[in-house]
């Protein structure tokens, strides 16, 4: 648990996204196949230890450990029959599709007509992984890109609030700004520093944000729509 923890420890929406999952995983049964959709270097995996569980990237992923995944194609075009999965996650990966009306289709496609999709995206961060970072989303645009893909019981909920967005936005100081590392003086480095252990304590203050309208990002839950149930 220990790599596990180190991960989630990285950014300030992490620890919402794991808690997301671990709620994922409690709801797939024994055996049940699930599709990590943008994978990286699977993180998450040890939560789905009592699933089959199927991890896809893309050939361009930044992250080592996606050259290891079980399938390596765009998640536009995924070489998986229709319907063998019965659930699919998908975690901070939409921002980086140039298309992703194809990408939620396509993941609408391998799943069985009931299955789950749980996804997060961001709504508030920094350039990253460019030139593959291509959108930010409103909790509307989701629900309306998911519906549009053949999904329905579509919910989206705020990960953290406006302080945890302003504390993340702080400890992201240096790499957003350019102004950490040796060549950058002694003065930015201590602020960045500073900044880096402020950032966890402002999000002790979300308890006062009522509206949640500046989140990090959302997460989704979505069922596969029937067939039958496409025009509805």
């Amino acid at each position: 648990m220990a790599d596990l923890d180190a991960f989630v420890s990285e950014s300030l929406d992490r620890p919402g996204i794991i808690e997301f999952l671990r709620e994922a995983a409690a709801e797939m049964d024994p055996g049940a196949r699930v599709l990590d959709a943008g994978s990286g270097e699977a993180p998450y995996a040890q939560l789905f230890a009592h699933c089959d569980y199927v991890t896809a990237d893309w050939p361009h992923s930044m992250h080592p450990g996606a050259e290891q995944a079980d399938v390596v194609a765009s998640l536009d075009d995924l070489p998986l029959a229709d319907a063998s999965f019965d659930g699919v996650v998908s975690t901070q990966v939409l921002e980086h599709v140039e298309h992703p009306e194809a990408v939620l289709a396509e993941l609408r496609r391998v799943l069985a007509p009931g299955g789950r999709l749980w996804l997060t995206a961001p709504f508030v961060g920094e350039l990253h992984e460019e030139p593959f970072d291509f959108y930010r989303y409103t909790p509307y645009a989701l629900r309306s890109l998911l519906q549009d893909a053949g999904f329905e019981s579509v919910d989206v909920q705020p990960i953290g609030g406006y302080f945890t967005t302003l504390g993340q936005l702080l400890r992201n100081y240096g790499g957003i700004t350019g102004s950490e590392g040796e060549g950058h003086g002694l003065g930015g480095r201590l602020v960045a520093s500073a900044f880096w252990r402020i950032g966890p304590v402002l999000r002790r203050f979300d308890r006062l944000d009522k509206r949640r309208a500046l989140p990090l990002g959302y997460k989704c839950r979505a069922t596969a729509r029937s067939p039958e149930n496409r025009g509805a």
